[in-house]
């Protein structure tokens, strides 16, 4: 994949210091700046932050998932684990396996939640959850 790390800020609302859209670049089509209603999910690697997006494409940035979670709408977006946040648009189901509590996205993923984090998640997400 042709993407370069970013090391640049993202764009911030000016009031409420909510991210609206990231600026990102891809080494062929240069900086471009996506919303983040179109950001799937954000995985966590060793101080930076891997941006999966609807288009397909993904972006590492420079910033802990932290630095992302403080800032992302709440209500939009879901932290499910210590090394991922979820777009909440791009769930489909919420269960309990014989694996653990996982949530399946509308890309076909699996994202293992925390065992800590689990009764949060299923309350947020009470109308995907099946089973268990």
């Amino acid at each position: 994949m042709n993407q370069s790390f970013i090391i640049s800020a993202p764009e911030k609302a000016s009031v409420l210091g909510i991210i609206l859209s990231v600026r990102v670049n891809d080494l062929k089509i240069g900086w471009q700046t996506k919303p983040i209603s179109d950001l799937i999910m954000i995985k966590g690697v060793r101080g930076y932050s891997c941006l999966y997006w609807s288009d397909g494409s993904k972006q590492m940035m420079a910033y802990t998932i932290k630095h992302y979670a403080d800032q992302l709408p709440t209500n939009d977006f879901l932290r499910v684990h210590q090394n991922c946040v979820i777009n909440r648009k791009f769930v489909q189901k919420a269960q309990l396996t014989h694996r653990g509590p996982l949530l399946r996205l509308a890309t076909g993923t699996e994202i293992i939640i925390s065992r800590r984090r689990w009764t949060m998640v299923k309350k947020e997400l009470q109308h995907l959850y099946v089973g268990g």
